[in-house]
């Protein structure tokens, strides 16, 4: 049979034709059959568009593997010299290339100035000093915290995990293994609020536990005591510098009855005491004589405390809390006690709070954001007002991707909350770290999905381990950058 080339040619095209044809009858969203059951057919455009692009994040990957303190090497700084600083005006533009830098408000850098003279000097003042870390489920199981915390406690002394709740909302943590009885009932400002809290007294981490059930009716109050326990212990999983501490607060307030407390460590009484009523905020403080990496509360009382958290630090240098708020816009600060939110920012010797958030607000897709701007100013308003020796650094969304057809994009508003985000923080006079564009900015949520190994989740939202550690990593630098204009411009006003 003789081959005919003109024929294949003609079928093809027809065949094309038809296509191209049907494509302009089916509608874009494509033709629903019946029920939920939609067909899509392939639009004309498609094919003369170009594609979107999926973000390159090679440089950022190469580059978060080896900008590891490179200037200020591994020792712990001394408080009172300030080293290599020479070393470092000739290598800090090789820095700058690699580094998504904090942005301040009218570039007033010195915002962070104060907390960096904070760390230097908190070993040689025998004080622990401490920064907080706010976030939604992107801080999750203190992913990016944990890493910060290790980096920072290296350069400026310091262990333990931080702040905690008595009782954890989620199930793990890589710092530590944490585990409560099952009378614990936490109450916090963020989720699903219990409507039976009539006061505001939430803390310092928007929340509070309680082994008794709120409020208390003291008619009906059935005078027998109830036990209660949390057990704390080191996980295999953390940083070395966190496996240990030095000391432990237990912060409470608002029990009308007396209340016992037993600490164990190492299956052994460290102590018993038993703590009047009151309505005012107070803490219990053990000291270690050496570091420890258990702990073990039984309290008792017909009457649970307010718990408003358990601090597992040392004795000198850095702390860094892990606060994570599943579902949270960040909106919560104002709606706590001022009063006691600010006594328990002193007595936690709080120099900087790290606001993550604008995830959630995402999924709300609007053309204009400046209604969360306002909410977000009045936040930061607040702690401005009410915790005034601190400083703030908001670090906004990831990229977050939905699907398209057949492909991955960014949503379309992610720029829109960032920016407004960022109006409210300089607005405030804070500093603004952009985790969107660090990462690669448009469309490249996808690039650290389809990674190797995976950077990100499938939700196309919330990074893995590793990914969380590539941009805690970018923070730190950016962070540490700031550290080293902040000792540079230090040596030179001392010449």
């Amino acid at each position: 049979m003789r081959y005919r080339p003109h024929i294949t040619l003609l079928f093809l095209l027809s065949v094309f034709t038809l296509l191209l044809f049907t494509s302009l009858l089916i509608p874009k969203d494509g033709l629903k059959i019946f029920g939920d059951m939609n067909i899509r057919f392939f639009q004309a455009e498609e094919l003369f568009t170009p594609q979107n692009e999926y973000a390159d994040i090679s440089d950022i990957i190469a580059q978060n593997q080896f900008v590891n303190d490179s200037l200020l090497g591994n020792t712990q700084i001394d408080s009172t010299t300030l080293i290599g600083f020479d070393t470092i005006r000739a290598n800090i533009d090789s820095l700058k290339q690699s580094v998504r830098r904090i942005e301040f408000p009218e570039r007033n850098n010195q915002i962070l100035y104060p907390v960096f003279e904070a760390m230097e000097k908190a070993q040689s003042q025998g004080k622990v000093i401490r920064i907080m870390h706010y976030g939604d489920s992107q801080i999750e199981g203190d992913r990016i915290t944990s890493f910060l915390r290790n980096r920072l406690q290296k350069k400026f002394g310091g262990s333990g995990v931080g702040l905690i709740p008595a009782r954890q909302l989620y199930d793990f943590s890589f710092s530590i293994f944490h585990d409560a009885s099952e009378n614990w009932n936490r109450y916090t400002l963020y989720g699903k609020r219990d409507t039976n809290i009539t006061h505001n007294r939430y803390g310092i981490l928007a929340g509070f536990s309680t082994f008794t059930a709120q409020p208390v009716d003291t008619a009906r109050l059935i005078r027998e005591k109830q036990s209660a326990w949390i057990s704390i212990t080191e996980s295999p999983y953390s940083y070395q510098n966190t496996k240990k501490f030095d000391q432990c607060r237990l912060f409470y307030g608002n029990n009308t009855d007396s209340f016992s407390v037993k600490l164990t460590v190492n299956d052994e009484l460290a102590d018993e005491g038993v703590y009047a009523p009151t309505m005012d905020l107070h803490q219990i403080q053990w000291f270690f004589n050496e570091p420890v990496n258990n702990v073990h509360f039984e309290l008792e009382s017909t009457i649970s405390p307010e718990v408003y958290g358990i601090a597992l630090d040392a004795k000198s240098g850095v702390a860094v809390d892990n606060i994570a708020m599943r579902g949270c816009a960040g909106l919560v600060f104002n709606k706590t006690n001022a009063a006691l939110f600010s006594e328990l920012v002193k007595k936690l010797e709080v120099k900087l709070m790290i606001l993550q958030f604008g995830g959630n607000v995402v999924p709300n897709i609007r053309t204009n954001y400046s209604f969360y701007e306002r909410w977000f100013y009045a936040q930061l308003a607040f702690i401005k007002q009410h915790a005034p020796g601190v400083q703030i650094i908001v670090i906004g969304p990831s990229d977050m991707s939905r699907k398209v057809k057949n492909r991955y994009e960014s949503y379309p508003n992610i720029e829109l909350i960032r920016d407004a985000l960022k109006k409210a923080t300089f607005r405030a006079n804070a500093a603004y770290w952009d985790m969107y564009e660090a990462m690669g900015g448009q469309n490249s949520m996808p690039s650290w999905v389809f990674a190797e190994p995976s950077l990100a989740t499938k939700d196309f939202v919330h990074f893995t381990p590793r990914g969380a550690k590539i941009i805690a990593n970018m923070f730190y630098n950016a962070f540490m950058y700031e550290y080293v204009l902040y000792g540079r411009n230090k040596s030179l006003v001392a010449k």
